[in-house]
C-alpha cells in the first residue's frame, strides 16, 4: 500500500472514531462478555440445541438442493457453523468483531456481512421512524413508544456500521501483512501436522455431523499421527489462551 492510500484510510479511521467507533465498541465488548456468561450459566445445553437447529435447517435445505455438489456444500457449511459457534462460546468472542490470530484474513468477510445486516436494519429503522413521525403529527400518539424504540435501535445500528467501517479500514491498512502471516501459519501447519490433519479431515468427511473427539482418536493409525495430534492439541491450547487476550483489529 502506498502512502496516499494509507493516508486516505487514516482519515477515514479518524472520522469513524470521532463518530464514536471506539467508545461504542467498548460497550459492544461489555455486552458480548455478559451475553456469553449468561448463555453458559442459563443455557448449559446451548450447543446441543444449536446443533439441533442447524440439523433441522440442513434437512430442509437438502430437500431443495438439486445437485450432489449443492448438498455437499450445505453439509460443509453446517459443519463450519457448528465449529464456529463452539469456538465463539469457548473464547467468549463474537467472530464478527474479533480476529482469529491463526486465520486473520477470515475477519473481513464477517466484518462486511455484519455491516450489511446493520445497514438493512438501519434502513428499516428510518422507514418506521419517518412513518411514526407522520402518524404522530396526525394525532396517533400511541406511536410515540414505537418511535423511541426505533430511534434507539437506529442509533445502535448506525454505531455498529460505524465500528465495522472503522475495522474494515484498519484491516485494509495491514491486509498484505495479515495475508503473509496466514500463509506462513498454513505452511507451518502443513510441515508439522500433515498426518494429524489428515486424520481430522478424514473424520470430518466420513460424517455428515461433527465427529466426536473419541471418533477422531480412533482413526489414528500410527505413532507419527498420534505424536502430531498431541503436538497440535497443545499448540491449539496455547493459541486459545493467546486469542483470549488479543484478536481485536
Amino acid at each position: 500500500m502506498n502512502k496516499e492510500e494509507r493516508n486516505i484510510y487514516n482519515k477515514k479511521i479518524r472520522l469513524y472514531e470521532k463518530l464514536g467507533a471506539e467508545r461504542f465498541q467498548k460497550i459492544v465488548f461489555k455486552v458480548e462478555k455478559i451475553k456469553f456468561k449468561l448463555i453458559k450459566k442459563l443455557f448449559p445445553n446451548f450447543i446441543k440445541r444449536y446443533d439441533k437447529l442447524c440439523d433441522f435447517n440442513l434437512k430442509r435445505s437438502l430437500k431443495k438442493a438439486k445437485t450432489e455438489e449443492e448438498k455437499r456444500k450445505l453439509i460443509e457449511e453446517t459443519k463450519f457453523a457448528k465449529m464456529a459457534m463452539r469456538k465463539e462460546l469457548n473464547q467468549e468472542k463474537n467472530r464478527n468483531y474479533h480476529m482469529d490470530t491463526n486465520k486473520p484474513t477470515e475477519i473481513i468477510k464477517y466484518l462486511k456481512w455484519n455491516k450489511s445486516v446493520h445497514v438493512e436494519g438501519l434502513i428499516k429503522n428510518i422507514i418506521i421512524i419517518i412513518s411514526s413521525i407522520i402518524g404522530i403529527s396526525l394525532g396517533l400518539t400511541w406511536l410515540i413508544p414505537i418511535l423511541l424504540v426505533e430511534v434507539l435501535s437506529g442509533t445502535i445500528n448506525f454505531e455498529c456500521i460505524n465500528i465495522q467501517n472503522c475495522s474494515i479500514c484498519k484491516y485494509k491498512k495491514c491486509e498484505k501483512i495479515l495475508e503473509k502471516k496466514e500463509r506462513k501459519k498454513i505452511s507451518h501447519d502443513i510441515d508439522n501436522y500433515k498426518e494429524a490433519a489428515e486424520v481430522v479431515n478424514n473424520a470430518l468427511e466420513k460424517s455428515e455431523s461433527l465427529p466426536t473427539f473419541s471418533e477422531i482418536i480412533n482413526m489414528i493409525q500410527n505413532k507419527e499421527q498420534l505424536e502430531q495430534m498431541k503436538k497440535m492439541l497443545l499448540e491449539n491450547q496455547n493459541n486459545r489462551e493467546k486469542q483470549k487476550k488479543g484478536g481485536k483489529i
